[in-house]
């Protein structure tokens, strides 16, 4: 297994020049998918060779815009067979960016106006006016490749056999994280008034994703978030596993830097054991009324040798 880590700082006009040009295809997909809880709409799908939209609903025809990271450049088709092709490299500017992606919509038939103020980001250019955000480090765009598929490797693990609602990982374009979660079923009014947050925090579940650094915390890191949010843990802190993993009160989260993790003997593992402690906290302080069931072993037969 490949043990790169790229710390935020490393590597950060990349990392800002790819967030938000991903950050335009997730606008489109907002602009053109039906509504769904927790915005599950807006998921974006990781893939073998890079990140994309999935299918979107166009004007007589279903499209998606693809991101090959592999290969360097975006594919922007639909369904009849027309295709545009936005090569990615060095010099390539946000908002020239902007410019290709809206001329691709619209050569494919499926022109598409979308709020270019970035969301969630530390930068509010609009996408248009960007000429800042210019960098792209191929090597670096591998590295964090890589560490999403060993994210969606382990978080998977952890997902997976637990029944009810569950939102297995996917790209979230606003936060720049790989990210999935599970349901209580259980009502939790937000009491914020925010776009986002009244639109995503509506009943009780756990997050647990992964997200490459930003510029209030450079490190790499796998996160388990319950909502609704704690503030501490008290006596229970000493459930966390592994011994590397924390619980920052000012982030209201469970955290395992990315570094601490690969420190393990199985990396997968240590991932999976802050998820799986974390939620037995969780539970600890405030149990899921349907716990048991939701959390019931598979019964799937063994694979035969």
């Amino acid at each position: 297994m490949d043990k790169r880590i790229l710390d935020y700082t490393q590597w950060q006009d990349t990392a800002d020049t790819l967030h938000l040009f991903l950050q335009m295809a997730g606008k489109v997909k907002i602009e053109r998918s039906d509504k769904r809880p927790g915005w599950g709409h807006i998921r974006m799908p990781l893939t073998v060779d890079g990140i994309g939209t999935g299918t979107i609903r166009g004007d007589g025809s279903s499209f998606e815009i693809y991101f090959n990271l592999r290969q360097h450049h975006v594919d922007v088709q639909n369904t009849n067979g027309s295709k545009s092709r936005i090569p990615l490299q060095d010099g390539l500017s946000v908002a020239d960016f902007y410019a290709q992606l809206m001329g691709a919509l619209d050569y494919i038939g499926a022109p598409t106006r979308i709020n270019t103020t970035p969301q969630e980001f530390h930068d509010t250019t609009p996408f248009e006016q960007d000429t800042k955000y210019r960098s792209w480090d191929r090597q670096a765009i591998a590295v964090y490749l890589d560490n999403l598929h060993f994210a969606y490797r382990s978080l998977s693990r952890f997902l997976s056999p637990f029944r009810g609602k569950v939102d297995m990982p996917h790209y979230w374009f606003g936060t720049m994280d790989l990210a999935g979660s599970v349901f209580a079923g259980q009502a939790a009014p937000y009491s914020g008034t925010d776009v986002i947050g009244a639109n995503c925090f509506d009943e009780k579940f756990m997050e647990y994703g992964f997200w490459p650094g930003d510029v209030k915390m450079s490190k790499p890191a796998f996160y388990g978030m319950p909502y609704p949010f704690m503030a501490e843990i008290g006596s229970y802190a000493s459930m966390l596993e592994p011994d590397r993993a924390r619980f920052q009160p000012q982030m209201n989260e469970f955290i395992l830097t990315l570094e601490d993790a690969f420190a393990a003997q199985d990396p997968e593992q240590a991932v999976v054991e802050m998820c799986r402690s974390s939620f037995e906290i969780v539970q600890r302080i405030d149990r899921w009324s349907d716990l048991d069931w939701i959390s019931e072993p598979l019964t799937y037969p063994a694979v035969s040798a």
